[in-house]
């Protein structure tokens, strides 16, 4: 594998150029392909948009708990672990769909599961004790060398083949888009390489690198945040850094953990994709970076996660729509989405707030204006991922687990059965949108599932001519508001501050929070959020974030 594909460009939930240039666009479907949009209905979120009042709920004195956790995805899911890692049991989750995970939720079709989103993580980098500390608790770690490395269960380390490129009518093993390039082009890619090199060792005046996971300790040197109020592709025009292969490596990074062009994010961002684990082939002897994945992606780590959890604290189809805050408690109004459901009224110590941060305005009616403006202007990626079934598997030395497109805008697809080691029955196709997002989240939301199967087709055809022959049905699921942007700003920026800011008994977790879209940032932000309600609540811990003081 060459030097720039050792960040391996996985795709979590990434994105191309839009719907522009997908073939067939305009024509009837070629055939009837069966299956279904899983999420079909109205999006549940929408709900809020109604305003609801306190009126419209039915009290339940004996519903009382210590805390209340909003949002059953990986932060709530995180923060739920640590409260009950502490001895906290009053607590209740809520959670709107029926299924916990957010974007890292699973789907089952018969005996076969596989990820509706998020579906890898890399090994931690040594600072991220809270993120160490939780893997170690699911068996995904099982302990350390006398080196101080993590020692991972077998099973979870990304099985050979990794990952190949479509480009120029042909399959190239790895994401290297300069094969056959010049010599020229090539170094432009050496060149990057060592740049990011040059940040992942960086280290500020204070001590802390440059670039951590969580993003929240790394170095505070201004020399480094304020790449954070310049694109991506502003850095790298600065750096004189530019080649057609390097141009689309670096935007299908960016598309791949944010959802974005390299140059709508900041690049503070950007940098810190490939700066904060050890990625480059001349750090694999100082600290390991494999890739981790499962059958059912990160619906794995939330499953697991969510074990923590009796049926007594968990309540799923609960759409919370209303929090007030009042003297000693927080009183939440949710309505119970499954079918006769009503609206009901229960009060909590504290809140930890773990949903999509746009949608805490609609149910605080106290939030001040300048956070209410902070969480309205976030930006988010709409994504549709489509579950395609075989009817007979590819063969094995046709398909690697990552396969990416070169001229599509699409990621392309993962084969969700690899770590089986007879896979190839499931490609789970990833396609964001990172232009024009209002009008391709409409049409995400109304066109039907003919129109969608026959644009995945259309995308797929030129790198597999076979495929109609072989797909048995496609599923979809789409993602309105799947990941936060990090836009210039957004990460350090005065509103960032203000968006991660408590509100006296109601704490907000979510990778919103911090500003970038990754599982371990959500981990993070729950276990903070629950830290600092037990903290409100004079509740007795010990800290899993050493890391925010040290340095």
């Amino acid at each position: 594998m060459n030097d720039l594909s050792r960040r391996k460009f996985l795709a979590l939930l990434g994105a191309g150029s839009g719907l522009v240039g997908l073939g067939g666009c305009d024509k009837a479907p070629v055939q009837k392909i069966p299956g279904r949009i899983v999420n079909a209905g109205s999006p549940k979120g929408h709900l809020l948009r109604q305003r609801m009042a306190w009126a419209d709920f039915s009290p339940d004195i004996a519903a009382t708990y210590d805390i209340a956790i909003v949002g059953g995805g990986v932060s709530g899911l995180a923060a739920a672990w640590k409260l009950v890692r502490s001895g906290i049991e009053r607590i209740l989750l809520l959670e709107m769909e029926d299924v916990l995970g957010g974007t890292s939720r699973s789907g089952i079709l018969g005996d076969s599961v596989f990820p509706w989103g998020a579906h890898y993580i890399n090994i931690p980098p040594r600072e991220a004790d809270c993120i160490h500390e939780v893997l170690l608790d699911l068996g995904v770690i099982e302990g350390y060398d006398a080196a101080g490395k993590p020692l991972i269960a077998s099973n979870t380390i990304l099985r050979w083949p990794h990952e190949r490129l479509f480009a120029d009518g042909r399959w190239v093993e790895g994401l290297d888009p300069d094969v056959g390039a010049s010599k020229k082009q090539r170094e432009q890619g050496l060149r990057f390489a060592d740049e990011m090199l040059r940040w992942a060792l960086y280290q500020g005046r204070d001590g802390r690198r440059a670039f951590s996971l969580p993003l929240l300790y790394s170095s505070a040197d201004p020399q480094v945040r304020r790449l954070d109020q310049i694109s991506f592709s502003q850095y790298l025009q600065g750096q004189n850094l530019s080649s057609s292969g390097l141009d689309w490596l670096v935007d299908y990074a960016c598309r791949d953990d944010y959802g974005s062009r390299a140059s709508h994010i900041s690049a503070w961002a950007g940098i810190h994709y490939y700066a904060c684990r050890y990625y480059d082939y001349r750090l694999e002897d100082q600290y390991p970076a494999h890739t981790l994945t499962w059958s059912e992606g990160n619906g794995y780590l939330a499953s697991k996660m969510a074990e923590c959890l009796g049926p007594e604290m968990r309540k799923s189809q609960a759409l919370v729509a209303l929090l007030t805050q009042e003297r000693a408690h927080v009183r939440l109004g949710y309505v119970d989405l499954t079918r006769g459901g009503g609206k009901h009224a229960i009060k909590a110590k504290a809140v930890v707030y773990a949903g999509k941060l746009h949608t805490a305005p609609f149910a605080i009616r106290d939030m001040p204006s300048a956070q209410v403006r902070a969480m309205q202007n976030i930006a988010y990626s709409p994504w549709l991922v489509a579950a395609i079934f075989l009817k007979e598997r590819l063969p094995a030395e046709q398909t690697t687990w990552d396969n990416a497109l070169r001229d599509s805008p699409s990621l392309g697809y993962v084969v969700a059965d690899h770590q089986e080691g007879t896979g190839g029955r499931i490609l789970i196709y990833y396609l964001p949108f990172v232009d024009d997002l209002d009008n391709a989240r409409r049409l995400l939301l109304a066109a039907d599932h003919a129109y969608w199967t026959e644009q995945i087709m259309a995308d797929l055809r030129p790198a597999h001519p076979e495929l109609d022959d072989l797909v048995d049905r496609i599923d979809l699921y789409r993602w309105g508001h799947g990941m936060m942007r990090p836009v210039p700003g957004a990460i350090w920026g005065e509103q960032a501050a203000v968006r991660r800011e408590p509100m006296e008994r109601i704490f907000f977790a979510s990778c919103d929070a911090t500003g970038l879209p990754l599982y371990e940032e959500a981990v993070f932000a729950g276990i903070w959020a629950a830290e600092q309600a037990m903290r409100r609540l004079g509740m007795d811990f010990e800290t899993s974030l050493g890391g925010l003081n040290d340095g």
